[in-house]
């Protein structure tokens, strides 16, 4: 008679990047905030900012691209409007767009330039200068190959007014304001037919209120607020029908976070997820590339040049293998053996796979899991003890032991 001994093994590694942060290769150039991120081509650019500690404030026009495929940095060509911070920027048919911002380090030149880069031939070309004042600290969002750049700092003031950008016929025209207080340095994403705006930096201080903005109306909305606290300074990007904001500094207190917030626009609810597993910080600079939101740079009085992916569903896999049993029986087994995970419905198996390894560390045999309970057979395992490793693409979320005995 055969016994069945069923073993639910305790965890004994986990993988070090939780939430689904994975860290990259730091970024090429100084550690500095208040930069300007796009994707482009299946690739990353970041670049321009500055660098403020205890000395000179000192700008940058460079620029860098970053490959997925190598993780790795190369610098490209200047950008054309010189030593550049808190600038805005968009993307629009693979071609980026980056123009205001401030240009001095000792007083305010804030300026309405534009440019246009082309990833392909690394040429800057300059475009019609943004309509509205000179600025820092805008945001931007694209619907319909259309950009709209608002709010920020003119020498003035705050300010709340918006433009629209048609590339076809190079053009800006102003658009409705946001209606509530004017801002700077605030968030902005796009959602299917829909722009959204939040956080930022008043009069007052630090806010949490949020807006939707319908192009087909030229109409705001406001929200329900992101989050309890007030913040200024954040990052934010769209992934996947859903908006999401993170980090950023409450003014109040002097704190910066590391908290990311996830916005449902069906429910208009929003939901906090797993922490930026970077430091704590303001002015991360974030965007989406290939599926996956990437972010980084900043500063919290100390400046950054980390950098960060972000993967939603190593994000959803982590938070639901915190929270269940994984099984694999029988153990010992001699023709076959079964791995329950217990995941929900709402997680994917994609690229999901199960390694057995022997004690030398060879791998013996790969296996997808494409479902919650598989079964495999034991063909072409020797005998002994195993190690098995659950794994997403690279990254080894759990491991067990598994006795072979043919």
């Amino acid at each position: 008679m055969r016994f069945l001994l069923v073993s639910t093994f305790s965890i004994l590694i986990q993988i070090s990047f939780a939430s689904g942060w994975i860290q990259k290769s730091n970024f090429g150039g100084d550690a500095r905030h208040r930069t300007t991120g796009l994707s482009l081509n299946n690739k990353a650019y970041m670049g321009l900012g500055h660098y403020n500690g205890a000395g000179v404030n000192i700008l940058y026009d460079d620029w860098w691209e970053y490959d997925p495929s190598t993780n790795a940095w190369t610098q490209k060509a200047d950008y054309l409007g010189g030593d550049c911070y808190h600038a805005a920027g968009f993307e629009i048919d693979n071609i980026g767009y980056v123009g205001t911002g401030r240009t001095s380090a000792i007083g305010s030149i804030l300026v309405q330039d534009f440019f246009k880069y082309d990833p392909v031939t690394n040429i800057w070309t300059p475009i019609a200068s943004f309509a509205g004042v000179g600025r820092r600290g805008a945001v931007s969002f694209v619907l319909d190959d259309i950009a709209y750049v608002g709010t920020g700092e003119s020498n003035v003031g705050r300010v709340g007014t918006f433009y629209k950008y048609d590339p076809q016929i190079d053009t800006w025209t102003q658009v409705s304001s946001i209606p509530s207080a004017d801002r700077t340095s605030s968030v902005a994403f796009s959602i299917d037919n829909y722009g959204y705006v939040g956080t930022g930096d008043l009069s007052t201080g630090s806010t949490n209120d949020f807006w939707q903005y319908d192009p087909s109306l030229d109409q705001w909305t406001q929200k329900p607020n992101v989050g309890q606290l007030p913040r200024q300074e954040a990052s934010a990007f769209s992934l996947e029908g859903k908006g999401y904001i993170l980090t950023g500094l409450n003014s109040f207190t002097g704190d910066n976070y590391s908290d990311m917030w996830e916005y449902d626009p069906t429910t208009e609810t929003w939901l906090q997820i797993g922490d930026f597993q970077g430091t704590s910080r303001r002015y991360l600079t974030s965007l989406v590339l290939n599926g996956n939101a990437y972010a980084g740079l900043g500063t919290n009085g100390v400046n950054f040049s980390d950098f960060w992916l972000w993967d939603k569903y190593l994000s959803l896999l982590e938070d639901e293998l915190s929270q269940t049993e994984i099984k694999i029986y029988p153990n010992p087994s001699s023709d076959y053996f079964k791995i329950d995970l217990n995941l929900s419905q709402e997680v994917e198996l994609n690229h999901l796979e199960l390694d057995i390894l022997n004690l030398s560390g060879q791998i013996e045999r790969t296996e997808p899991i494409l479902k919650n309970n598989s079964s495999y057979t034991t063909s072409g395992l020797s005998n002994g003890k195993k190690i098995f490793h659950l794994r997403y693409k690279d990254q080894v979320l759990r491991t067990g032991n598994l006795i072979i005995t043919k």
